[in-house]
């Protein structure tokens, strides 16, 4: 058995990965957007330790997030190897836009915790 890969594997590889890595952002995206809409709604009513809460498991879902999304490519690696040294991974493009995913991953969860505790109706 041949241990490289198809040029259709290699396409089918990348799909899934790029597929998982983007399902993982979408995701994070959604829990994002309800927490600053739940926030914002009902932050006058909730007790500061409702709000360490909600702001911890916030926290802990974009790490959990962020943990699988470098599994993901640490999976690709694996199985791509070479191919994305030589091929694709150091392609600029590729570079800024995982780079720019994990700035506004990082940037967004800090606003978002922000919010959290500022952001609410009728806050100061």
């Amino acid at each position: 058995m041949d241990p490289k890969l198809t040029t259709e594997e290699f396409i089918e590889l990348m799909g899934v990965t790029t597929s998982n890595i983007n399902s993982q952002f979408e995701l994070w995206l959604t829990v994002t957007f309800a927490v600053i809409v739940a926030s914002y709604l009902a932050g006058h009513k909730l007790s500061a330790g409702l709000r360490y809460l909600i702001a911890t498991l916030y926290t802990l879902v974009s790490l959990l997030l962020v943990m699988m999304l470098m599994q993901a490519v640490r999976l690709a690696d694996f199985f791509l190897g070479d191919v994305l040294a030589t091929q694709t991974w150091g392609d600029p493009m590729r570079i800024s836009i995982a780079t720019l995913r994990f700035v506004v991953w990082g940037l967004g969860t800090v606003a978002t915790l922000v919010f959290i505790f500022r952001g609410y109706r009728g806050a100061d």
